[in-house]
Order: structure tokens, then sequence, then C-alpha cells
């Protein structure tokens, strides 16, 4: 016999509270409508003595009442009992929202209830937010069997039960969340890491080892094995950036290459969110990574055809460039035949003219070096502290001529030689190529036609500023000049790339690209970080 058994009742409604203290915790603590049903029952047990039980929950969709956990019937009664639950006493209390106390047989129409001889029942209705999401009813074969003390004990439970159906719905959501999440990061091929550092205990999740192509059993769980499936001249790169990262207190965001098992190599991305302590030591990394390969080689066929579009336009100053050293240098060897036929051959006039032939030389092999280094693929370069004057110097190197012979005035501010940048320095040539172009092309056909490229020093930024006579871009053109595949210049010349790369090129350089409003005639704006060395 159970507690409330020997006792018949409870002595008074303070003894039902103090019995229910305990109890609301493991109530609450429910996941689901069957592990909630399931800890109702135990707790009945414990203080009812009772033939049968029910938990009966509406179903949203149906608007029926369905038995989610029943003890004392065959499933057959369950079956019965759920079928005609809206019709009977549950149905009634869901309707009225009333609790129900009866010592009666008039209810026992069914078999089970018939074979049970049920003669006290009571229901409670479980009321959320106004509305009656079910029922908890108890009967036994004794009659009087319930009294006021266990409808308020029953009472209390479904009001604990609502509490615990709010938290349900809670964790319903944030699990429907959690799954949205992963699908959606499945979809967008992410794979999630986190990462102890004090420990240095690197978890992945599933994706993460597809993206890498590597069993669990071949990964450790430490930075080193991540490490080792870098390629080599990318490894202390990005261990240098992640020192930098915890150095400053900053997130980390990162782009790397990987080789897989077949050899195939692919690009990584990775952006974190990083955890200090109070005094600023580093405790964790949280982060995700994805594959960029196949953009990044979008990307690199872009660069190209607009690259190829800037060297066109520029073909015919190029090529101007180079046959006027080619006519001094053809000039003086035919003057230098003449010369040496003389008895005897004045010495200090071929010297003189093997001196201006070599310094022509040098000049065409300035122009060939700067088509070298702008034409290459400089996306896998290593960051290097490169002078800003030797970028400029490459850069100028063959545009210079074009600008001459439209009589564009271009005026380059003197950098210093110590000036230094860390970048890959053939992108960087590209963005201010890119930038001279669309200053000669805007240019071109205006009365007043100058360039200026202006260097400037702002504490650890440099800005690089390019600006034109001409009298500015309306702000409808300028809000989407920075997208791809834009243009305002006519069919057939260019590519509407240029700007879009160059600002692709910027960000990877932790650097800006901006359109300068205050200007009164068109300014675009490069700035970069300095080197540290």
């Amino acid at each position: 016999m159970n507690e409330i058994g020997k006792e018949g009742i409870f002595s008074s409604v303070s003894e039902v509270l103090n019995r229910l203290q305990p109890l609301i915790g493991r109530i609450v603590e429910a996941q689901n409508l069957s592990e909630l049903g399931q800890t109702i029952f135990e707790i009945l047990k414990k203080h009812f003595d009772f033939s049968s039980t029910g938990f009966y929950f509406l179903n949203q969709h149906t608007k029926k009442l369905e038995l989610i956990m029943a003890e004392g019937l065959t499933e057959e009664d369950k079956i019965h009992a759920e079928a005609t639950a809206m019709d009977r006493h549950p149905g009634w209390v869901m309707r009225t929202k009333q609790t129900h106390l009866s010592s009666d047989t008039q209810e026992n129409s069914l078999d089970f209830q018939k074979r049970l001889h049920l003669i006290s029942r009571l229901y409670c209705p479980i009321i959320f937010k106004g509305e009656c999401l079910g029922t908890i009813g108890v009967a036994s074969d004794k009659p009087n069997a319930f009294n006021e003390n266990h409808k308020a004990f029953v009472e209390f439970i479904c009001r604990i039960t609502s509490v615990a159906y709010e938290n349900i719905l809670h964790l319903q959501a944030l699990e429907h969340n959690r799954e949205r999440m992963n699908q959606a990061m499945k979809a967008l091929k992410f794979g999630i890491w986190d990462w102890d550092i004090k420990n240095n205990i690197l978890i992945w999740d599933d994706y993460m080892y597809q993206l890498y192509e590597l069993n669990k059993e071949e990964f450790t769980g430490a930075y080193e094995a991540f490490e080792r499936t870098l390629l080599p001249e990318d490894a202390k790169r990005v261990h240098d950036e992640i020192q930098l990262t915890f150095k400053n207190k900053m997130d980390f965001k990162s782009e790397f290459r990987v080789v897989t098992k077949n050899g195939e190599i692919k690009r990584i991305a990775a952006s974190s969110r990083c955890v200090y302590s109070e005094s600023g030591e580093i405790l964790r990394a949280v982060g995700a990574n994805w594959d960029v390969t196949e953009i990044r080689e979008k990307e690199f066929q872009m660069l190209q055809i607009s690259k190829m579009s800037s060297l066109g336009e520029m073909s015919a100053g190029i090529a101007h460039e180079i046959n006027n050293p080619l006519a001094i240098i053809l000039g003086k060897t035919q003057h230098l035949k003449i010369l040496l036929n003389q008895d005897p051959p004045p010495v200090q006039m071929l010297k003189k003219h093997a001196e201006s032939i070599e310094l022509t030389t040098g000049r065409i092999a300035k122009i060939v070096k700067g088509l070298q280094v702008f034409s290459r693929d400089g996306s896998n370069d290593r960051f290097e502290a490169s002078s800003l004057r030797g970028i400029l110097d490459d850069t100028l190197s063959f545009c210079l001529s074009r600008f001459k012979s439209h009589e564009i005035s271009l005026e380059i501010d003197d950098v210093s030689p110590s000036l230094l940048i860390d970048c890959q320095p053939t992108r960087i040539s590209q963005v201010i190529l890119n930038l001279l172009n669309n200053a000669f092309d805007a240019v071109q056909d205006l009365p007043e036609k100058w360039v200026k490229l202006n260097v400037k020093e702002f504490g650890d930024l440099i800005e690089i500023t390019v600006t034109d006579s001409g009298p500015g871009i309306s702000t409808e053109i300028a809000k989407k000049i920075l997208e791809p595949f834009f243009t305002t210049k006519e069919v057939g010349k260019g590519t509407g790339l240029g700007l879009s790369i160059a600002l692709g090129i910027m960000k990877a350089h932790q650097g800006t690209l901006t359109l300068d409003h205050s200007s009164p005639n068109t300014r675009f704006a490069v700035r970069l970080p300095k080197a540290h060395v």
C-alpha cells in the first residue's frame, strides 16, 4: 500500500505542497511528452492508490486528445479510451477547463471501465497560456477514493506540467534550429571546430573530416595534426597569423592550402571567434572552415581576363615604349659600325655609344620585368615586406608612355624606398594599374587631362590615392561601381571586373578600397597596413 493508501487522504494542503516540492524539478526537467508522462505516473504511483490513470494531450492538428501514457489498461483498452476521450470526462475537462471529481458508475460504458469497476474519478486540466492542452486523470475501484486535497495535488502537478511543456517547446525549438543550422552547414559545406588552446585539444565535427579527407583515426586532435595537412609554405604563415591574432586579442581569419591524401590541393578559408581571459590570456577558439577552391579558381579566371583587358588597352603604349629605345639601339649600333671603320677608332665615342645602348637596353628590361610581374599569378605568393616605391616603379614602367602619348599629365609623389608594406607585390601592382587605367579612360577626352598618384602615411597605415581631372562620380553610379561586371565604359572597352577584383585583393591584404566622396574630382583611395620589420 502506498502513502496515501495508508492514510486515506492528505492531512492538509500544506502537506500537499511539501510533498510536491522535491518533485517539481523532476517534472520540469522532462525532455519530451513521453518522458513527462512517465515522470508524472511515477509520482502518482507513489502518492495515489488508483486502479488506472491516463495522461491525455491535445493534438494541435487533429484537435483530438491523444493518450500519451496510461497505467492499468491493456493496449486494446488504451485504443478505446483514446478514441472516446473527447466524449467522456477528459473531453469535458478540456472544454470547460475545470477539474472533475466524482464517485459514480454512470460513465462505465466501456468494457474496461466495467471490468475494472471504476467508481472514483479525478480529472484535472493542463492549462498553458489560457488554453487547455490536455488532462491528467486517475480512477479507482474504491468509493470516495479522492478528496479536495488529492484534487489540489493533481492540479498542482498540472500547473508544473504546463511549465514543463513550455520548456519542452523551447527544447524542441532549439533542436529544430540546431538541425536547421546543421543542414545549412552541410549545404554550405562548412566544417566546425573547437580548439581548447591551453590543453591543445582540437575537436572537429564530421564535415571537417570530409573537408580534409581524413579518417578520425588519422587526426590526433592536436594543432600539430592540423598543421601537417597544410602546404609547407602556408604552415609557417598560418602559425604566425595565429600568434599575431592572440597577441592582439583579435578573432582569427585566414586562408590556406591543404594537401589531401591523393595529392589534391584545396584552398580552405577559416574564420573563428577567440575567447580570452580577463587577463588577456587566450583560452579557446571556435570557428568554421570551408572550401573556397572553386571560388578562387573562378576569381583567378576573372583576374586573368581583367589583366589581359588592361594589357590590351596598354598594348599600343607598350609597343611605343619598347620601339623608341629599340630605334635608339639600332641607330647607335649602325653608328658604331661606322666608327669602328675609322683608323684609329674613336674610343671615347665608342664608349659613349656603348653606355647609351646599355642604358636603353635597361629601359626595355624594366618594361619587360614590369610586364612579367603584372602578368603572373601572384595569389599564392607569400606576404612579404615590400618597398612601395619598387611596386610603383614596376607598375609605371609599362604604362607611362600611354599617358605621354595622349598628353595626359601624370604626377607621382616621390616615395621613400624605405616605406614598406606587407603584401603580395604582384597583386598590389594589379590594383594600382587598374586605378591608373580607369583614370586614363576617364580623362583622355577632357580638355583638362591630368592624373595624380599621392602617397600619405596615417600611423600604421599607408594611403595611396589616384585622383583624375574628371568631375567625380554620381551617387547612383557610386553605389554600384565596386560590383562585379558593372562598368560605365562603352561595349568592348573594359570588363567591369577591375574594381571588384581590386576590392577583393585589398580585403585579402586587410586593407580598403574606397571612393572619396569628399573630393571635387574623381579620387579612389587605397589603404594598406605598413610592414613592421
